[in-house]
């Protein structure tokens, strides 16, 4: 999925934070930068809309909230990016989705994106998360790298101490679990997903064989599930089961 983006900021040099943030983030497209508001008001105005619009708010010439208002309809998302935060109730005014808070890092503009974009469109089959679901996770380590995580290839989720694991069919990737609230929260209670114990949460789509109470899944990875959850999970089986046709002698 590509998330076409315009940034617009009169200080060259957040441009350019913004610019190389992006390109680690290769879902993010940039297809235009302004220095200058009015040029960003005139060639936006007669231009398709886009999906993200990030907007700096001291400007000259035009405020970044007085020109929010008139570009609004022109963009899905507004994502002010300033360093005064005194303007967070004027940026929520003009219907801001998010703020972000200069000097931010490249885990804050990738958390925003995280909120923005949630789950996708397009269903594939009834457990299937769609192909364009996905977010991103910082690495443990001092390089501040980023790994996309396609929910379609996630094949469990697994909270290690305060950690959290990210099984998928390509590998395994580990995290701070403070990161991931609100993430961990949407995936435990999402219909594609189900938990099998106190700290793992498996994909559904992703279960190839149960037997008694161990489930194998994608990539030889298994798990045990735990008693609290046998209940929910047999009723899982129980209705996902094929129903049988009846035989002919059972028709009256």
């Amino acid at each position: 999925m590509s998330i076409s983006c315009i940034a617009i900021d009169d200080d060259p040099h957040s441009l350019e934070s913004l610019t190389a943030y992006m390109e680690k983030l290769p879902d993010l497209e940039l297809i235009k930068i302004f220095t200058e508001p009015l040029q960003a008001l005139t060639e936006i105005s007669a231009s398709n809309p886009v999906d993200i619009i990030f907007m700096d708010i001291e400007m000259p010439s035009l405020s970044g909230i007085e020109l929010a208002s008139l570009l609004r309809q022109k963009t899905t998302y507004l994502v002010f990016t300033t360093a005064h935060p005194r303007y967070a109730i004027d940026a929520f005014k003009v219907e801001a989705d998010a703020y972000l808070l200069k000097p931010y890092s490249i885990l804050h503009l990738a958390k925003t994106i995280n909120n923005l974009y949630p789950t996708g469109k397009k269903a594939q089959h009834p457990f299937s998360i769609l192909d364009d679901h996905f977010f991103y996770i910082p690495l443990h380590g001092e390089n501040g790298d980023l790994v996309r995580i396609d929910l379609n290839e996630l094949i469990a989720i697994e909270e290690i101490g305060d950690d959290i694991q990210f099984k998928t069919t390509k590998n395994a990737f580990l995290s701070s679990k403070s990161n991931f609230t609100k993430t961990l929260k949407m995936l435990k209670e999402h219909s594609a997903f189900i938990q099998i114990t106190p700290s793992v949460v498996i994909a559904k789509q992703h279960i190839k064989s149960v037997l008694n109470n161990k489930i194998l899944l994608s990539g030889e990875i298994s798990f045990t599930i735990s008693d609290i959850f046998i209940e929910l999970f047999a009723n899982f089986i129980k209705n996902n089961l094929p129903q049988e046709k009846p035989r002919p002698d059972d028709i009256i």
